[in-house]
């Protein structure tokens, strides 16, 4: 399995910043979409929850944090932390997911009008327990159990589609035992068969990494009208 070398992890204190996106699908340079380095703020003083990092993440928002320690029993060890936020740091907390989230799980609070930009503008994936507040993006997901809810969640960590498969803390290993790193890779790959309602150039990175690896496999418009992975031509003979 061949691995990318991380660069250091840049340390953040907005979602705006945060929003830029990083990783190693270099092809889309323009701000705001995945591949584009986020500038360095300086913040040394955060700490803990708030201490930026690239690994995959799960903020859970809650009033009282009880749905984030389930969350984190629930999901498998080694595949994603676990962020308990409130809603009146969610936004802080949120900006420290580097590139953004890689899945909000929230019940019972209003979403910050940053935070509900992010889940509307990247493929994150997002588990509502309950009444879903203002802002939440069409693909978002409503459970009215924890347990249908936790369910999600274990079966998001397993995501598993054409032989890629998460791999343990970030990126997606193709079948081939080759290793991409990208948070938008890694959102199709757990959501599967789902997708995403977002426009298409945000999956190019994507598309391009997965032909240049021949992986049959590429982010499409599904019938449910959101972005998917769908099996591509036949792959070509190595």
């Amino acid at each position: 399995m061949s691995a990318v070398p991380a660069d250091p992890t840049p340390v953040t204190t907005t979602l705006t910043v945060a929003g830029r996106g990083h990783g190693p699908f270099r092809s889309l340079v323009s701000p705001g979409w995945e591949g584009f380095c986020v500038g360095i703020v300086d913040a040394p003083w955060m700490l803990g929850v708030r201490a930026p990092d690239r690994g995959r993440a799960i903020l859970v928002v809650t009033i009282d944090g009880e749905l984030a320690v389930a969350v984190r029993d629930a999901a498998p060890g080694g595949m994603a932390v676990v962020r308990d936020a409130r809603p009146d740091d969610a936004d802080a907390i949120a900006a420290a997911c580097l590139p953004w989230p890689w899945m909000v799980v929230g019940s019972a609070v209003a979403l910050t009008p940053a935070l509900a930009s992010v889940l509307r503008d990247r493929p994150v994936l997002t588990y509502w327990l309950g009444d879903p507040p203002v802002g939440l993006p069409s693909h978002a997901r409503y459970f009215d159990r924890p347990a249908a809810l936790l369910d999600a969640v274990r079966s998001a960590c397993a995501g598993s589609v054409g032989g890629m498969r998460l791999a343990p803390g970030s990126g997606v290993e193709l079948e081939d035992g080759t290793l991409l790193r990208g948070a938008t890779l890694e959102s199709l790959v757990a959501a599967y068969p789902r997708g995403f309602a977002l426009p298409a150039r945000n999956f190019r990175a994507v598309s391009d990494a997965l032909a240049r690896h021949n992986a049959g496999w590429s982010p499409q418009r599904g019938s449910a009208a959101e972005m998917t992975l769908v099996r591509s031509a036949a792959r070509s003979q190595r």
